[in-house]
């Protein structure tokens, strides 16, 4: 029987990628096989498309930089086109009054210095105890922190992409007006969920939203933007229907673009949330559960 598959949605970190930050060598075929196949390939990642492109052998780079990419990129908040890197078809940002507000917020909770933290020894020289959340903000145009704790840096180092340090956040963001993409936060995991709560709270009638994009990843991000909008919007540029798609994903993020295709997979690492709203369960990330859904479901050989 030929695919009825004309587009595949991949989370990337937990799915697509394994837990090395890798791409197996097998899921590399297998993106090459739906590509060869005329399947149209969409990235749909917390990662920017530089810290996509990262994850992939020269090889598919140059496919990339020559016949298009369209993408999914920080978790809904950027939509790049089927023509190249500065095809941006569309983006979501949050509201400059209200990233300044929730850097106050963010700031004004205390956190305790650790040792590993970037920073430790000069806070340590001046007596400070505690220290605000570490988070980063993705800017249209810059990648910036405040303060970097040692989960936050390995937050940022799955995707290889680190933020630079400076001052105030609240300065570049109004020096850069309306390009305020997403907070990143990196704590430990007990921290983050009470923040959650903490934030959910906050954001109540403000133009934000906040999510687990990875256990480890607590996101903010604006108000109506998902992966499942991006796709939304990407379809109806493409002209192709949600039955022809198939979107495989693990985590809380993954959930609404799953709800949205006709063929919606999760790895069998996914959060619970996924496997319950997924109509298949394939092997985790790092036994290839991409290529073998795209065996499966694209009815290729891989």
């Amino acid at each position: 029987m030929s695919s009825k598959i004309k587009c595949i949605f991949t989370d990337v970190d937990g799915t697509l990628a394994n837990n090395y930050n890798k791409l197996s060598i097998r899921n590399e075929n297998a993106l090459l096989a739906a590509k060869k196949a005329g399947i149209i390939i969409v990235p749909a990642t917390g990662r920017s498309n530089i810290g996509f492109l990262k994850l992939l052998s020269k090889n598919i780079r140059e496919i990339a930089k020559y016949e298009g990419f369209p993408g999914i990129y920080f978790n809904g908040t950027v939509l790049i086109g089927p023509k190249g890197p500065y095809d941006i078809l569309k983006l979501w940002t949050i509201p400059d009054e209200c990233m300044c507000d929730l850097c106050d917020f963010l700031d004004s909770i205390k956190e305790e210095w650790h040792q590993d933290d970037e920073g430790y020894e000069e806070a340590m020289s001046r007596g400070e105890i505690n220290r605000g959340i570490a988070y980063s903000v993705y800017l249209s145009n810059d990648f910036v922190h405040k303060i970097r704790g040692s989960c936050l840096r390995a937050v940022e180092g799955l995707s290889h992409e680190f933020s630079r340090k400076v001052d105030s956040v609240i300065e570049i963001i109004r020096n850069n007006p309306n390009t305020s993409l997403k907070f990143v936060i990196g704590e430990s995991r007990v921290t983050m969920q009470k923040l959650k709560d903490l934030l959910e709270k906050f954001l109540e009638n403000k133009p934000a939203r906040v999510l687990f994009s990875h256990p480890d990843i607590l996101e903010i991000l604006p108000e109506g933007s998902s992966k499942g909008t991006a796709a939304k919007y990407l379809l109806n540029v493409l002209k192709i229907d949600p039955s022809e798609c198939m979107a495989i994903g693990d985590a809380e993020n993954d959930v609404e673009i799953l709800t949205y295709v006709g063929t919606s997979i999760a790895v069998s690492n996914a959060c619970s949330e996924v496997k319950s709203v997924a109509k298949h369960i394939v092997a985790s990330n790092n036994d290839d559960g991409f290529a073998e859904a795209v065996e499966k479901f694209c009815n290729l050989t891989i």
